[in-house]
């Protein structure tokens, strides 16, 4: 987990974005912080995540994707948030 894999945990965490219904596409994600970085760096990380089981899939939203964090994602974040 990196800082970045983090944030966007987190910001779905913080937005409710828990199932397909109230999930959030990656414009809204990258809106919801300030990273500096693109929106095409932060899709390839949530594709990480989809892959480990930490971020589902959830209904479209016009042509986009969205997203939300698993329970698998919440107790990651949760452990990460633990760390000292």
């Amino acid at each position: 987990m990196n800082r970045l894999g983090f944030i966007i945990l987190s910001i779905l965490r913080k937005s409710d974005a828990t199932n397909r219904l109230s999930s959030m596409t990656v414009r809204e994600i990258a809106t919801a912080e300030e990273f500096g970085l693109k929106e095409n760096t932060i899709f390839k990380k949530i594709k990480d995540f989809e892959n480990s089981g930490y971020i589902g899939r959830g209904l479209k939203e016009g042509r986009a994707d969205t997203f939300f964090i698993t329970p698998e994602g919440c107790k990651c974040l949760e452990k990460e948030r633990g760390k000292s």
